[in-house]
C-alpha cells in the first residue's frame, strides 16, 4: 500500500446543540470511534437544535505541517499524560494514537470494525506479555557479578523474543507516522525516504508524543491515561 495516496474525504453529518452556544464556540465529541472539533455557526445555537458540520479530526493543523516540533514534548507540561505515557509506556501511548486513526493492530488501514476496535487491548496484551516475561527472565537469569549476560537457550529464545517486540514497536509507530504525514500532506524533511523509520527507531518516544499532539489538541481536550484514545470527551453527535 502506498501511504501516500491515501485521501479522506470530510463528511457532513448532523450535530445535536447540547446547550446554548454563540456561534464559533467549540467542542469536542465522538463519532465513529474517532474525536473531533465541532465549531457552532455563526449566529449560534438553541439547545437542541440540529445543526451540520463537515467533520474533521480533533485539532486538525494546517495542512502540510506539523503542529510543533519533534522535540516539544513538555508543550503541556513534564507531567502531561501523552508525555508520561510515552516515556514509561510507549507500546500503549502508540496504541492510542493507532485508534484515533482508527488503525488495527498492524498499523495499517481496512480492517473491520473489530479489528480496529481491539487495536488498544492487543497492544496492551503485548506490552504486558513482555513485562512479564522480562521480569520473569530476570530473575530466572540474573546478570552475573562481571556484567556477562547469560548464554544458553532460554537467553537466546528471550533475546529474540525481545528484538521481536522491538521491530515491532517501530513497524507500528513509522507506519502510523507515515500515515499522519500522508493525510495532512507533511513531506519529509530530513532522511529522504526513510524518515519514519529514523524517528521511530532513534527517537520513538519523542515521536508518540508528537503524534499525540498532532492528532489531539491538548489546549482544548483533556488528556487520560489508560484509555483506548488517551482522551476525554462526550459523545453528542447524532447521525
Amino acid at each position: 500500500m502506498s501511504y501516500q495516496a491515501i485521501a479522506h474525504a470530510a463528511p457532513v453529518i448532523k450535530v445535536l446543540a447540547p446547550s446554548n452556544l454563540p456561534g464559533g464556540h467549540k467542542f469536542q465529541t465522538r463519532h465513529d470511534g474517532m474525536l473531533y472539533d465541532v465549531v457552532v455557526p455563526p449566529g449560534g445555537v438553541k439547545k437542541g437544535h440540529v445543526f451540520d458540520h463537515q467533520l474533521l479530526p480533533l485539532g486538525t493543523p494546517l495542512s502540510g505541517e506539523w503542529r510543533d516540533g519533534l522535540f516539544d514534548c513538555f508543550r503541556n507540561g513534564p507531567c502531561h499524560p501523552m508525555v508520561l505515557m510515552s516515556a514509561f509506556f510507549p507500546i500503549i501511548a502508540i496504541a492510542q494514537v493507532m485508534t484515533r486513526m482508527k488503525l488495527t493492530w498492524k498499523g495499517e488501514y481496512g480492517g473491520s470494525p473489530e479489528e480496529i476496535g481491539s487495536t488498544y487491548m492487543k497492544l496492551v496484551r503485548i506490552y504486558l506479555a513482555f513485562l512479564i516475561t522480562s521480569v520473569a527472565y530476570n530473575i530466572a537469569f540474573p546478570s552475573s557479578s562481571d556484567g556477562m549476560p547469560a548464554t544458553g537457550l532460554i537467553p537466546f529464545l528471550y533475546q529474540v523474543y525481545s528484538i521481536t517486540i522491538w521491530v515491532y514497536t517501530i513497524i507500528v509507530i513509522s507506519r502510523t507516522r507515515s500515515i499522519i504525514r500522508a493525510q495532512n500532506s507533511i513531506p519529509e524533511k530530513n532522511f529522504s525516504g526513510c524518515e519514519d523509520v529514523v524517528c521511530a527507531t532513534f527517537c520513538h518516544c519523542c515521536t508518540i508524543a508528537q503524534l499525540g499532539r498532532h492528532t489531539a489538541n491538548y489546549d482544548a481536550v483533556k488528556a487520560t491515561f489508560f484509555t483506548s484514545d488517551g482522551v476525554e470527551h462526550v459523545t453528542v453527535i447524532e447521525v
